[in-house]
């Protein structure tokens, strides 16, 4: 039973919310909250996750990786230690077809292995295993996120039930009710009377209409996802990261990433972008040109978020689509910046400006989008 795929998920994790609210002068008193919402961790993986085996020798693999080169060895090399982490998502995305290595959430999870080796301080101690399992199989975000940090999260563990207020269980029935809106209603509606089966897509005003349609639905699926596993998450005393903001009001391609699948945007940029544009930077030929890196560096993290996805040429194109636009509006800014002025709308009125770069990027953006659904022919 996968998060947010059926009733019997949503009776589930409501009865252990109502446990978890309504005994807590009880329980609080004998059992810590890391204990606590371990527990509860593991109770969901072991009687209702499909390949729970699986996803329990994942994480044990990677917190013996994360331990090891973390405590064990002096220095080690970044880049070998996240591959060594990402080894069997590597190996999955390559369609090797290990029964092993396949089990939902995988990419995800990943991610958060990796962050947790490439952020410790070099004076921290060792993440409890107890807490590195919460936090890397936390049920409400198991599935694709969001993808938090485990800085933050390990500050809700701190807080404890201070956290189980209230105040937070509003919030968490605000998002739950917006992401019941988004999921079940709004993308129900545009599959049901909008979204046309790629069978009956053909002139290309069709594809337009199509482009849009696809963009609409897996907006609302994915934002109302994430805003009921934001939910879900405040409920249980997890302050869990939003992931969308109003995309559709980007102006540009970093404004874009801002507003869409903003936890994938911000580790993109960290552990991406970063330790490439670093890599760049020892080439003695690239010195005198920061532009070049700066955009080499956008493109590729662009096209390996597209190979995360999978390796299908869908989703490398999608990337690298995203790429060239980040590329372009790159160099668009720093041109700008040379000549003092704006070389493209000069001195239009910056309301004019603003309408018209939406629409430019929503057109844009719809265009990417459409690429990755694979309905696009490309």
């Amino acid at each position: 039973m996968l998060p947010f795929t059926s009733i019997d998920f949503y009776i589930l994790l409501g009865v252990l919310i109502l446990g978890v609210q309504l005994l807590k002068p009880i329980y609080s008193r004998f059992i810590s909250y890391s204990n606590l919402l371990f527990a509860i961790t593991l109770f969901y993986v072991l009687f209702f996750f499909t390949r729970h085996l699986q996803l329990i020798g994942f994480a044990i693999y990677s917190y013996l990786i994360y331990y090891i080169f973390s405590f064990k060895f002096k220095n080690p090399h970044r880049l070998w230690v996240s591959l060594l982490l990402a080894l069997p998502m590597i190996l999955l995305k390559v369609q090797l077809n290990i029964s092993w290595l396949n089990f939902a959430g995988l990419s995800y999870i990943t991610f958060r292995t990796i962050q947790i080796f490439i952020d410790r301080q070099p004076d921290e101690k060792p993440v409890h295993p107890r807490d590195y399992f919460s936090f890397l199989v936390f049920t409400p975000t198991l599935l694709i996120g969001p993808i938090d940090r485990w800085q933050r999260f390990k500050n809700n563990l701190e807080e404890g039930y201070r956290n189980l207020n209230s105040n937070l269980f509003a919030e968490g029935w605000q998002n739950i009710a917006l992401g019941v809106l988004q999921k079940y209603v709004m993308a129900e509606i545009v599959t049901r009377y909008w979204l046309q089966p790629e069978d009956n897509v053909h002139s290309f005003l069709q594809h337009i209409n199509a482009a849009f349609a696809y963009t609409a639905y897996l907006y609302f699926d994915f934002a109302g996802y994430s805003s009921l596993a934001v939910g879900f998450g405040n409920m249980l005393g997890i302050k869990v990261p939003h992931n969308f903001n109003h995309p559709y009001l980007a102006v540009n391609p970093q404004d874009f990433w801002r507003r869409w699948h903003i936890t994938l945007g911000d580790w993109l940029r960290d552990y991406f972008f970063r330790p490439i544009y670093k890599w760049l930077s020892g080439f003695y030929s690239l010195k005198k040109y920061p532009l070049t890196k700066q955009n080499l560096s956008l493109f590729f993290t662009f096209a390996l978020m597209g190979c995360w996805n999978g390796l299908q040429h869908n989703y490398i194109w999608s990337g690298s689509i995203f790429g060239l636009y980040s590329v372009i509006h790159n160099t668009y800014l720093i041109e700008c910046k040379k000549k003092d002025n704006d070389i493209l709308f000069g001195k239009l009125n910056p309301k004019w400006v603003q309408l018209i770069s939406t629409l430019v990027m929503i057109c844009a953006a719809v265009f990417a989008i459409y690429v990755f659904s694979g309905r696009s022919g490309i």
